[in-house]
């Protein structure tokens, strides 16, 4: 009877996991909320808050984010400075 070497297997179940990864393409990076940048940034200079950008992305647009996501993304896209 052969002895389990949990270590080996796991080491190779991890290097077999990082050669079937598959990278990520720009299309998976992009959100959809790119689609409607300058609006959304002329909306929050314009003093919007990311739950009327969320209310107005969902009944305009027909696109359903949560709030966090929408602040997420204003956090990262605003021109600070």
């Amino acid at each position: 009877m052969s002895e389990f070497d949990a270590q080996s297997i796991a080491a190779s179940l991890k290097s077999e996991s990082r050669i079937r990864r598959k990278p990520r393409t720009y299309a998976q990076r992009r959100s959809l909320l790119d689609n409607y940048k300058y609006e959304l940034l002329q909306l929050d200079a314009a003093g919007c808050n990311g739950s009327e950008l969320r209310r107005w992305i969902a009944d305009d647009k027909g696109i359903t984010v949560e709030r966090s996501t929408v602040n997420r993304w204003l956090h990262r896209n605003r021109q600070h400075g």
